[in-house]
């Protein structure tokens, strides 16, 4: 991918936005995201493929950033950029009409602060017999707009919103494991990935590095050692650097048979260009090299090593999950991912505060150093 950031978050004069403050607006844009999707009403759009560049312009209240220099006051360039880049390599629509739409609700679902988002899509190889420069749409959309992570659409005949859109998100299913197939998954909680939305091809890799957070955990033989060596094997792995690692904790079982060990459980951020069933492939490679077994769901182990989020991006597919579809729920993950990253989201949800109020919060506790 890539990207050429107007790093400048400016004020400007915008009508209907910044809505309460005259209407000024703070503004956050990101130009020129680059990426290769297939995108188009032609057979030879989808199966070749051509390049997209987007352009996104986002209203952010900036006084706080402006006050305290603060990463966590401000939003992240980098997450932003990524979920660009997964909607247009990810699911490929007739239109960029439509695809702008998509990344304007991707957009909205990153960061709660942002207000409202401008985003242009270029095709500039659009499949015209004239001589021209650029074909590029831009939709604008607000938070108002937003409802279950999607785009509620103006229906004339009632002058307001259609719901009717959102009703293939299917009410809630109870979260299978992340290895198992995804139907009985869909739509499954408010973190979930409701029918018909937009998701990345699994098999595709990334047109640049992009992040990828991963959970390890262990309650079998010397864990603290078994988790050192996981996560030198994920650095060691082609395509894969480790970036960050969270701090360790000591954990309740949840679920599972009674009276087994408590777990050893640490959160690791990666920058990897493999595609997100490459990345499965690695982490389960590693687990196989430390004897990992599957005969008890929620039994001991040796190792654990589950993908969370890749990319800013959805996966469902036979294989794999992402975000892993009980990570909203579990301390044990969301804990350690917030000490290592206070500012994470997950699905646009602060991890810490979604770490308060996950039911096994107390059973997990900081692993205090020898």
């Amino acid at each position: 991918m890539l990207v050429g950031v107007d790093d400048a978050a400016r004020v400007q004069d915008r009508p209907g936005m910044g809505e309460g403050r005259g209407m000024r607006s703070d503004m956050i844009r990101l130009t020129g995201v680059t990426a290769v999707g297939h995108h188009g009403v032609f057979e030879f759009e989808r199966r070749q493929g051509q390049p997209f560049r987007v352009d996104a312009e986002l209203e952010v209240d900036l006084r706080a950033a402006g006050r305290s220099d603060a990463l966590e006051d401000t939003v992240s360039y980098v997450d932003i950029a990524e979920r660009i880049e997964a909607a247009i390599t990810g699911e490929p629509y007739d239109l960029i009409e439509a695809l702008a739409q998509k990344i304007a609700a991707d957009v909205l679902s990153a960061d709660h602060r942002i207000e409202a988002a401008s985003i242009t899509v270029h095709k500039p190889e659009a499949p015209l017999e004239q001589s021209f420069a650029d074909v590029a749409v831009t939709v604008h959309r607000t938070r108002a707009e937003l409802q279950g992570g999607r785009i509620l659409t103006r229906t004339a005949a009632v002058g307001g919103y259609d719901t009717v859109s959102l009703a293939d998100q299917a009410d809630a299913a109870e979260a299978g494991d992340q290895h198992a197939s995804p139907s009985a998954r869909r739509g499954a909680g408010s973190h979930g990935v409701g029918r018909g939305s937009a998701l990345r091809d699994p098999d595709l890799p990334a047109s640049f590095p992009v992040r990828a957070v991963l959970a390890l955990g262990s309650n079998l033989g010397d864990s603290a050692q078994i988790l050192d060596d996981a996560v030198a094997a994920l650095d060691g792995s082609d395509q894969v650097d480790v970036l960050n690692t969270s701090p360790r904790a000591l954990t309740a079982p949840v679920g599972g048979p009674v009276g087994q060990p408590d777990f050893l459980n640490q959160v690791v951020e990666v920058e990897t260009s493999l595609s997100p069933h490459a990345l499965l492939d690695v982490a389960q490679r590693i687990e196989a090299e430390h004897h990992r077994t599957r005969e008890v769901r929620w039994g001991p182990r040796t190792l654990d090593v589950d993908i969370i989020t890749y990319a800013g991006a959805h996966v469902d597919s036979p294989r794999l999950t992402v975000p892993h579809p009980r990570a909203a729920e579990r301390a044990f993950v969301l804990l350690p991912w917030s000490w290592m990253d206070p500012i994470a989201l997950l699905d646009g949800v602060p991890v810490r505060q979604l770490a308060a109020e996950a039911a096994d919060a107390e059973g997990v506790r900081r692993e205090v150093a020898p």
